[in-house]
């Protein structure tokens, strides 16, 4: 008989044990599972990306109004910008002969597309009784003025500062030798992070602008080119 317990005994602690090692196996796992849920998880959260514009939004009943009282017509385009900021990405200065691509700041649209937008609309806030058009259709349109934008520069320093540098060309219906000019701005960006360097971007574009908008109004009236 003791024999007896004692070999119901052993039976009962084996299982006792087996028992715990399983609901430990078990417990083991679900921890690991619920580690490797929460690593996916990690991994697959890409950091988010924001999207900038050199473009402030203008009423439309105000362009509406400027298309219907235009006196004579300009058309924006083409744009070209250097091939290493011809991408969505903003491209920044890290040193003297190096630069960064910021994969999570990236332009609205392309690039040349922005800068036209952003001119033909400076343009148009300088200049009311012109009809402005611009990107595509630009060139195949009969306008009396026709400007391209070769962008020599384009270059921004975190915290400090833009660079815009342009070689614009307007031609006419009416002269046989196009007029060539060119523009240089630099804009502070100090603070503000990354919208500091699309602000500052787009005030020296529209700077740019304001060039082009004086040198149209001085042929419009007759006088001598800026």
């Amino acid at each position: 008989m003791a024999a007896i317990s004692a070999s119901r005994a052993n039976r009962t602690n084996r299982t006792s044990r087996t028992s715990r090692t399983s609901r430990m196996s078990r417990a083991l796992g679900s921890l690991a599972l619920c580690v490797a849920c929460l690593a996916l998880g990690a991994c697959g959260s890409a950091p988010r990306e924001s999207f900038y514009t050199l473009n402030p939004v203008a009423p439309p009943s105000l362009a509406q109004n400027r298309q219907a009282a235009a006196s004579y017509s300009i058309a924006v385009g083409p744009v070209h910008v250097p091939e290493i900021v011809d991408r969505p990405q903003f491209v920044v200065r890290r040193g003297a002969n190096r630069v960064e691509v910021l994969e999570q700041q990236r332009w609205a649209q392309p690039l040349q597309a922005e800068i036209a937008q952003a001119i033909a609309t400076g343009l148009a806030e300088r200049l009311p009784q012109a009809r402005i058009s611009f990107g595509a259709e630009a060139p195949g349109r009969n306008a009396d003025y026709r400007i391209a934008v070769d962008v020599k520069r384009f270059e921004a320093v975190p915290g400090k500062e833009v660079v815009v540098q342009s070689i614009w060309t307007i031609r006419t219906a009416t002269a046989k030798t196009p007029l060539v000019r060119q523009s240089t701005f630099r804009e502070a960006a100090s603070g503000g992070g990354y919208d500091a360097l699309a602000a500052a971007f787009a005030r020296a574009v529209a700077r740019t602008a304001g060039d082009i908008a004086e040198t149209v109004s001085s042929l419009e009236h007759g006088g001598a080119p800026h």
